[in-house]
């Protein structure tokens, strides 16, 4: 598992460009999938961890990658983030 210091995020309209976006993201950097959602009107979310500088790469890969067959609605990437967090995802 990778050293947990960020989490990335990518939101797409469809899910398509959100798994071509979650597989090149976990090809260009060492990060681990948490999970994916759908958040709802065709919009699904996917998020990843791990060390800041693996975690902006792969965010912006992925959001490279998904913007070519897609839309991205947004990216956000959080370093260190609070414990909390780590409460709303599903593990």
């Amino acid at each position: 598992m990778a050293v947990k210091n960020a989490i990335g995020i990518l939101e797409t309209k469809g899910f398509a460009p959100l798994i071509l976006g979650a597989d090149t993201a976990l090809k260009a950097a060492n990060v681990d999938l948490i999970e994916w959602r759908q958040v709802g009107s065709g919009y699904v979310s996917f998020t990843v961890e791990g060390d800041v500088a693996a975690v902006r790469s792969a965010i912006e890969a992925a959001a490279e990658a998904a913007s070519k067959i897609g839309e991205v609605i947004s990216s956000l990437i959080i370093p260190r983030p609070v414990e909390e967090l780590d409460k709303t995802f599903n593990r």
